[in-house]
């Protein structure tokens, strides 16, 4: 798993270097102050919720409950043919995984609604003699609150715990991979307004804590972002999005250009990211749908700039759904370009440079109310003029979900 990447199961945002105090932007001020000018003086499109409903089925509604839970349990078997990402003499395992999900919603009262999110996976291996485990488990709170379709503003509360094997080599001196546990909460408010029904505004501040086993990337996070959107139709959605991130670590040092600790001093890491994202539906039945997504990230230290690199990404995703079917192929390529970091010996040695290449095939039938099946392939290729930090993996995993609401 790349260290940038996202928990394949779950919306968390495993170890990235980024951080620092949580600021808020002031575009998020501006715009919390004109919403609330706007809808104060002029209103607000009337809602659903805010409409008058006839007497029946108002009376109709009060006797029901504002709550809504959904559970899920999930198992299955598997094969991975490179726990530990190695270059050479990689290792597989036959794998059991065991997953459980729950929602709890409070329905939207006038014009506020709540909701508590949890979901726990492991993954127990049977035949590795290094990993015997992976874990992750992420807990979500939200308070939202909405002006019709013109304002929605919410406050979001994260937790997570990781307990897997990462490929940590853009971001620590051995380029090596590493099993890390990490422990980490997030808190911030995002508003979006919608003056007109086809433009759109959002603006997110977070704030990261992260504590690891080994204390050393112990650190405080910062991120805040903009994004614009643009929906001239119900099946076409265009948005740009900017992203300043920083992180600031507890312990550890900056490094020479060499790539040697600097005694007495502490790194800060920042980033500068872009992304452009379109989202189509493709038939007027909603089954067909892709998304795309290009982004440029540029990474600096505040040391030698040992760490500093460019990055390219490319992804994209098709889904198809019907009424028992969903099939999802998704696909992402990314490309690094290290600013001081070389590969090999000589006068002039070679900038570093790391290319990553990841697909994923999941299928799932709906077999019953209650019942699920599923199947899902797994490819990861990394490759980099330093071979030691290249790797090939593979996954294939066959499983079953079963699931109640209320």
């Amino acid at each position: 798993m790349r260290s940038d990447a996202k928990a394949s199961r779950f919306p968390l945002f495993p170890p990235q270097p980024v951080t620092a105090p949580l600021r808020f932007p002031p575009l998020l001020t501006i715009n919390l102050l004109a919403t609330f000018l706007w809808t104060s003086t002029y209103g607000a499109p009337a809602s659903v919720a805010e409409a008058e409903l006839p007497a029946d089925l108002a009376a109709l509604l009060a006797g029901q409950s504002p709550w809504s839970a959904t559970a899920s349990l999930q198992t299955g078997f598997g094969y991975k043919d490179n726990i530990l990402l190695s270059h050479t003499g990689a290792e597989g395992s036959s794998f059991a995984l065991g997953g459980v999900e729950a929602l709890l919603w409070h329905h939207p009262q006038a014009r506020i609604d709540y909701f508590a999110f949890i979901n726990a996976e492991e993954t127990r291996y049977f035949s590795s003699q290094v990993v015997d485990h992976e874990a992750q488990a992420f807990a979500q709170a939200e308070w939202r609150y909405r002006v019709g379709d013109v304002f929605k503003f919410s406050l979001d509360g994260q937790g997570y715990y990781l307990d897997q094997i990462f490929d940590v080599s853009d971001t620590d001196v051995q380029r090596v991979v590493a099993e890390l546990k990490v422990t980490g909460v997030t808190a911030g408010p995002t508003m979006r307004w919608a003056p007109v029904s086809w433009w759109w505004i959002e603006a997110q501040a977070i704030g990261k804590r992260e504590v690891y086993h080994d204390g050393i990337n112990n650190s405080r996070i910062g991120e805040e972002i903009i994004r614009l959107g643009w929906r001239p139709c119900t099946r076409f959605e265009v948005s740009v999005g900017g992203t300043e991130r920083s992180r600031g670590f507890v312990s550890r040092p900056q490094y020479s250009s060499e790539g040697r600790p600097l005694d007495g001093t502490l790194l800060k890491i920042a980033e500068r990211e872009g992304e452009l994202r379109f989202d189509v539906t493709w038939d007027a039945a909603a089954r067909w749908k892709t998304t795309t997504r290009a982004s440029t990230l540029h990474y600096y230290d505040n040391g030698s700039g040992y760490f500093n690199y460019h990055q390219r990404k490319l992804e994209q995703t098709l889904e198809w759904t019907t009424d028992k079917w969903l099939v999802r192929l998704e696909g992402s390529a990314r490309r690094l370009e290290f600013e001081v970091q070389t590969v090999g010996v000589g006068v002039y040695p070679p900038a570093r440079i790391k290319e990553e290449f990841i697909a994923q095939l999941r299928v799932e039938r709906k077999i019953s109310t209650r019942w699920t099946a599923f199947a899902e392939y797994d490819w990861e290729r990394s490759r980099c003029n330093d071979p030691i930090a290249s790797y090939l993996v593979r996954q294939e995993f066959l499983g079953a979900k079963w699931s109640w609401e209320k």
